[in-house]
């Protein structure tokens, strides 16, 4: 893992970071935040080759809710043992709790990026709980919420069960917003644009980290601290998949101003 160093937000760069075996070993790609990060969730991006089948699972060594993110590629899910298949294609979320197994088939078009995120499920708490959702089912919707600076498109929402949200976010071009989130923690893995983001160092200090994004690479923010955190977009829309833990109720909204910092109430 590759960070900024002495900083409270954490930033890694794909681009930077070595391809492991996963956590569930039938998948392999990089590591975005670990738990050293954040105690209650840990990311990734899956890279998984043309014509694969594998099994969408909890990790090897525990259970936890698994949250996929299709950032590109095409192919097929079903439940194990079940019939009925859905089309993934990009913008596609798949949510499953700990004690729920999806095999994906991709396609022979191309290899799949999945952004990844577990969420430790030690007392199996969330049960028979399956998601699969695509973007074309949330815009225009109430899930998609003009929050100031462009829309963030909720995939999940509290009444979903799961607890972790996972959006959507797209961001207006040219643009400055001011926020934190002292309710939540927040993870911004973009994928597309090119973003600044500027927050305080642990000495007071404003520093700053510019994404790098490309066809096959992200850059990860963590607001692990509730950092107060400033994001300027440059001259084109940009695109982040965005985790809030907790969950959100769903119709949150941002207040922006030039002088305040905006959050979510809890």
């Amino acid at each position: 893992m590759i960070y900024l160093q002495g900083y409270i937000m954490r930033v890694s760069y794909a681009a930077d970071l070595p391809i492991i075996t996963l956590p569930n070993s039938a998948l392999t790609g990089v590591q975005l935040t670990n738990d050293k990060d954040y105690a209650k969730f840990t990311s990734y991006e899956a890279r998984i080759p043309a014509e694969t089948t594998v099994a969408l699972r909890s990790p090897d060594s525990e259970q936890s809710v698994h949250i996929y993110y299709c950032i590109s590629g095409k192919g097929k899910c079903v439940e194990a043992g079940g019939q009925n298949q859905r089309e993934i294609c990009p913008d596609t979320v798949m949510a499953l709790s700990s004690d729920v197994t999806y095999e994906l088939k991709v396609s022979a078009e191309g290899g799949m990026r999945l952004f990844l995120v577990y969420y430790p499920d030690a007392q199996v708490v969330y049960r028979s709980l399956a998601v699969v959702r695509s973007l074309s089912e949330v815009v225009g919707t109430d899930r998609d919420i003009d929050w100031g600076g462009g829309h963030s498109r909720r995939y999940l929402i509290k009444q979903d069960g799961f607890p972790l949200g996972i959006h959507n976010t797209w961001v207006y071009p040219k643009t400055c917003s001011r926020m934190c989130y002292m309710n939540h923690i927040e993870g911004a893995y973009y994928i597309a644009g090119k973003v600044t983001y500027e927050w305080q160092d642990t000495s007071g200090d404003w520093v700053h980290a510019t994404t790098k994004t490309d066809s096959a690479n992200g850059t990860n923010y963590l607001m692990n601290m509730h950092d107060c955190h400033v994001v300027k977009v440059h001259d084109e829309e940009a695109l982040c998949i965005c985790i809030f833990d907790p969950v959100l109720t769903g119709d949150e909204i941002h207040h922006l101003s030039e002088g305040g910092f905006s959050g979510y109430k809890s």
